[in-house]
């Protein structure tokens, strides 16, 4: 009977280099293992602290769910929300949509309190004026619109009328 013989590859001790480089990689590996330890332990403690300051912070809300206000404050903070609510888009689209090329607005004046809506303009001509007022009358966000005065003005040598204009803000 005939033996087999598996391994060819005579036996030998790794080399001195091998041997060097093997250590140095085992103690890397060593000191990457304390050093992940370390971390690990140091984020467990962060979170127990996060935990710790999140429901100390949720306890304070609840004890703090009444804050005291000063009436002043208050009626400002009211006047402010009244003011951001009102549609001040919806104005400024509807006097859009009654310009003329010729039509110089000089002044808008918008009180939302009183709802009404002060307007000055510049136009070369003074039919061109009543032109607008007639348009301004059409929009369904004023009523009330009135010509409060009309000025014959001179502007670069320029004969212009100034109307002043006076309508009621519908929000």
């Amino acid at each position: 009977m005939t033996q087999v013989r598996i391994n060819y590859a005579a036996g030998h001790l790794p080399g001195l280099m091998a041997t060097l480089l093997g250590s140095l990689l085992l103690i890397g590996l060593v000191c990457l293992v304390v050093i992940y330890q370390q971390l690990a332990e140091d984020n467990t403690r962060l979170q127990q602290q996060w935990q710790a300051r999140q429901s100390a912070l949720a306890a304070s809300r609840q004890v703090a769910a009444t804050p005291v206000v000063n009436q002043a404050l208050a009626a400002d903070i009211a006047a402010a929300q009244v003011q951001i609510q009102t549609p001040w888009l919806a104005l400024l689209s509807g006097l859009e949509r009654a310009q003329q090329a010729q039509l110089y607005w000089l002044q808008l004046s918008p009180d939302a309190k009183r709802k009404q809506v002060r307007m000055t303009v510049l136009a070369q001509q003074r039919q061109q004026g009543w032109a607008l007022v007639e348009r301004l009358k059409k929009q369904s966000g004023l009523a009330d619109v009135k010509l409060k005065a009309s000025e014959a003005t001179e502007v670069n040598g320029l004969r212009m009328t100034t109307l002043h204009l006076e309508a009621g803000w519908l929000f």
